[in-house]
């Protein structure tokens, strides 16, 4: 059989392992991580694995972890009453087209989206995309203020489809980011990451541009971060 099944004869058609217990539950590798960096002790990041770590070294906690190919994530939990989930990326240096954006991005799986700031023909832009295609149009709202040697913001929107879902857009940038600006946002969803779903998601989507701030192209900081409720 294709399907593994373990205290079932049945085991699921679309699950490679299915366990059945009424008493028992599952439980994962436990390992200390010494970094969220860092694969140690595995010998590398394989996107999708999960361990439950045992350290508290380096900002990490005990709790289950999930690697993305590229770095450790903690597993949590969010209610609507109490608790968020941070995602953050810090790098120096322009994003440019001349390099192939070889900058991080921000990954937000939990609404799907996916943000940088990209240097194209001299000009920096904020852009957004998603991280998977969409069953149906999905679109985002934004309240935006950005601030620094100007002060601006605004109500924003983007639409993804089917076709267009991968491709940046600065339809939250709101004009070129060639200053150094703090920002924020609001980004809520109208019908659910899931079309039709009514499960509305909203999060702060907040950090800092440091583009032409003194230190040089290659030492500039920017820093983006998403808070999910």
């Amino acid at each position: 059989m294709a399907q593994v099944g373990i205290n079932t004869s049945n085991p699921n058609a679309d699950a490679v392992l299915d366990l059945v217990s009424d008493n028992k539950g599952f439980l994962p590798p436990r390992i200390a991580l010494t970094s969220t960096s860092l694969p140690s002790p595995l010998a590398s990041h394989v996107a999708g694995m999960v361990v439950y770590n045992t350290s508290s070294i380096n900002g990490l906690s005990p709790g289950l972890y999930i690697n993305d190919g590229t770095k450790w994530g903690e597993l949590n939990v969010i209610s609507d009453t109490e608790g968020t989930v941070l995602t953050k990326v810090k790098y120096g240096g322009r994003n440019l087209d001349t390099n192939a954006y070889n900058k991080p991005t921000l990954k937000v799986p939990s609404m799907n989206l996916e943000f940088r700031f990209a240097t194209t023909s001299g000009s920096t832009y904020l852009e957004v995309r998603l991280l998977s295609a969409p069953a149906s149009d999905v679109t985002y709202y934004a309240n935006e203020l950005w601030f620094g040697n100007t002060t601006s913001g605004g109500k924003q929107s983007i639409t993804f489809t089917t076709t267009n879902w991968s491709t940046w857009s600065r339809g939250f940038s709101n004009g070129i980011w060639n200053n150094s600006w703090g920002y924020q946002y609001q980004i809520s969803t109208k019908d659910g990451v899931a079309p039709g779903s009514n499960d509305l998601l909203a999060g702060n989507f907040y950090g800092f541009n440091n583009y032409n701030n003194g230190a040089g192209a290659d030492n500039e900081t920017y820093v983006l971060a998403f808070e999910q409720y």
